[in-house]
């Protein structure tokens, strides 16, 4: 039996994954799974709710999903284990480059085996329900991806997906209500900081990989030419590319999803415009872009970013 196809997309939240993930789970063979990495604590722990609108746990598909993924000849696994070697794999702490360099469950902490093993037959069991080929994972966490070569019964592919970090400061600056929580507040110097050291992991986490499994993606590349985008992430996943659910230029067609956790933007259906948003360029403080751009200008420049963005020239700049 072929291995299950896993599209990983990772780098700095508020960055457009979830759009990204949402789009892809459009294209015949994919299915956009959301950020799996928080299904177990949040979804079914918490009772977050899943992209149908019913809370993750009483969602039918997940349901089939986890009674599968969850069930052993020892007997069935608790959601609230699982959060918890998880969080002694990947958690706050988590060491992405030694997790890389990791070549067997025996090399890492206890947790590690049935970790993966219950993550294996999660993806496993998405591809059976759905039908699919490819698994959209929108975790965005480096460590969560770093040991995807370790997880059993899959093929692990990368997206890394960057933002001007002032952009991605000024989002996280302000509040944003979802239907489970409100999404933090950060600071420019700590949302600086934070945006060098996921995107490095990131890159980590590439090279691991790469080149043929793993593709770099603008943020602003990505909505100046969204077919583009998928176009390029369709081939290197080895998929042929089918219908996109483009009816314009940069506006989709999006159906109800199953997405375990992301942004609200997860929960929009029907026509949606994809625009660049670079209220950022006028609405900024001044403070909080020279901050952010004194703590990341070497990343800005290897992503090919203006240190001066000047209005109304972000989508220019995007090539």
């Amino acid at each position: 039996m072929a291995d299950t196809k896993v599209l990983l997309i990772i780098g700095r939240g508020r960055s457009g994954s979830t759009l990204l993930d949402n789009l892809l789970g459009e294209l015949d063979g994919f299915f956009s799974a959301g950020e799996l990495f928080n299904v177990f604590k949040r979804g079914l722990v918490m009772g977050h709710t899943c992209g149908c609108g019913r809370p993750v746990a009483s969602c039918a598909l997940w349901s089939r999903v986890m009674a599968t993924a969850l069930s052993t000849p020892e007997g069935v696994i608790a959601p609230a284990q699982v959060a918890e070697w998880q969080q002694q794999v990947a958690g706050a702490a988590a060491d992405t480059r030694r997790l890389l360099k990791v070549r067997s469950t025996e090399g890492g902490s206890a947790a590690l085996g049935p970790y993966v093993s219950v993550l294996g037959r999660i993806y496993a069991a998405l591809a059976e329900e759905t039908g699919e080929r490819v698994i959209v994972d929108s975790s965005k966490r480096p460590p969560h991806a770093a040991y995807m070569h370790l997880v059993p019964g899959i093929t692990p592919y990368f997206v890394q997906l960057v933002r001007d970090a002032r952009a991605v400061a000024f989002s996280r600056a302000r509040l944003k209500h979802t239907v489970d929580k409100d999404m933090r507040v950060e600071g420019s110097a700590s949302n600086a900081i934070g945006w060098m050291r996921r995107n490095l992991h990131s890159e980590a986490v590439r090279r691991r990989y790469a080149p043929e499994r793993s593709l770099l993606v603008r943020y602003e590349d990505f909505v100046a030419h969204p077919q583009r985008t998928l176009e390029e992430i369709v081939r290197v996943v080895g998929e042929e590319p089918g219908e996109f659910p483009f009816v314009g230029e940069r506006t989709a067609t999006l159906h109800p999803n199953h997405s375990v956790s992301g942004n609200p933007s997860r929960f929009e259906t029907g026509s949606v415009s994809l625009r660049i948003d670079d209220e950022w360029l006028r609405a900024q403080r001044v403070k909080d872009k020279l901050t952010t751009t004194a703590l990341t200008w070497p990343l800005l420049l290897r992503y090919r970013y203006s240190l001066w963005p000047a209005p109304g020239r972000v989508a220019e700049e995007a090539f």
